[in-house]
């Protein structure tokens, strides 16, 4: 074909197909972004074609210019710390420039404050890097157990559970991790909510009471049970047991042990009262097996170290015995009452709580048993506003 006629043939199609020739159906947007309230420039302005990928950003005279943008209706979108973000719509048409102007309104931007917290935030709990374990409030509270400590004996791992004894009121001590001193306490820092407290066992020198008395004795052999004690299992909301160097890092040298962060229940909207009780029955399951057999032989020795050897000759037909193990220990019973009282606010900015608890428990032995009355302030009544 002549030249001429290629010639021809490619202006017929580039009428044909103005879409081409200009272009190929694309043009541009340019414009300005000023303060509404001042009018002046605002540079750094992001400004994007939502939809593409295209976009651009303002210069400091605040002008922008995007190019290659498909022909049709478009909206702009713009992001600027401390400005509102601005949506308009801008058509473009093949070839030309559309020019679009944005005029910007200043906001104040809060910022997310970085604050320390002693776990007082929520978070995921795979979100945080420290060594921890929590229990429920309503699995303690299932246990029945007295002393609240003793609950958590099986339910975190690295936790030890030591009962001083079986009687009622015996203190419990926990450790976290092992033994970490000879002289010192190893008793990890409790702390509810918010506040420290001292899980240590009363048992100063010798009781004031006892210095002019002729009993008088050293009475750090006398447990008056452990401080945690104290709180109502029923109070509890949830239990966490922080492990390793982050107590401290979160408490101070006083954690050093190892913290039990306890969270104590808050009133809820639609609350009322609430009453719970339990009962529970001890008896000592093993005893010795004494035999009626043989009898003692007779006294050895002067009246002062007289003493019974086995065996001797058998006891005669009709001997009537004494069963003073059985006739000693008692079926002991333990109660617990726990009454509660609590509300708040639809929208939960106020919240209230007040609880009463009775512990009664007694043992296996007579004249031995344990019993507290839990006022209100057990609960921790919180006021939020």
């Amino acid at each position: 074909m002549p030249l001429r006629g290629v010639i021809g043939f490619l202006a017929l199609a580039l009428v044909g197909s103005p879409a081409l020739a200009l272009g190929q159906g694309t043009g541009n947007i340019s414009g300005r972004a000023s303060d509404a309230g001042s009018g002046g420039p605002v540079a750094a302005v992001q400004i994007s074609v939502e939809g593409t990928s295209l976009g651009a950003q303002t210069a400091d005279d605040g002008s922008y210019s995007i190019r290659n943008v498909p022909a049709g209706a478009h909206v702009l979108v713009t992001r600027r710390v401390g400005y509102e973000p601005a949506r308009d719509t801008v058509t473009v048409q093949a070839g030309a420039t559309a020019t679009h102007n944005f005029s910007l309104r200043s906001v104040a931007t809060n910022l997310n404050e970085v604050v320390v917290t002693a776990l007082g935030q929520t978070a995921v709990q795979r979100s945080i890097g420290t060594a921890q374990q929590s229990v429920s409030g309503a699995d303690i509270a299932a246990a029945q157990q007295p002393n609240f400590i003793n609950a958590l004996q099986g339910r975190v791992a690295g936790v030890q559970v030591t009962s001083t004894s079986g009687v009622p009121g015996a203190s419990s001590s926990i450790i976290i991790r092992g033994v970490s001193s000879i002289s010192g306490s190893n008793q990890p820092l409790m702390v509810i909510d918010g506040l420290p407290m001292d899980n240590s066992t009363f048992a100063t020198g010798t009781l004031a009471s006892d210095v002019a008395s002729a009993t008088s004795f050293d009475n750090r052999g006398v447990d008056f049970t452990n401080r945690g004690a104290d709180i109502n299992p029923n109070d509890i909301e949830s239990i966490t047991v922080l492990k390793g160097p982050e107590a401290a890092a979160l408490y101070g040298i006083d954690a050093a042990n190892g913290a039990i962060v306890i969270t104590t229940k808050r009133g809820r909207a639609g609350g009322g009262f609430e009453y719970s009780n339990s009962f529970r029955l001890e008896t000592p399951r093993a005893k010795p097996d004494v035999q009626h057999v043989y009898g003692p032989v007779d006294l050895i020795g002067s009246s002062s170290t007289d003493s019974f050897l086995y065996f001797g000759d058998k006891y005669p037909a009709g001997t009537q015995f004494y069963n003073n193990v059985d006739d000693f220990f008692q079926t002991a019973l333990t109660q617990k009452h726990n009454l509660s009282f609590g509300g708040a606010t639809s929208n939960g900015n106020i919240n209230y709580r007040l609880a009463a608890g009775l512990t009664k428990q007694n043992g296996v032995v007579p004249t031995t048993g344990a019993g507290n009355h839990e006022a209100a302030s057990r609960g921790v009544p919180a006021v939020a506003s």
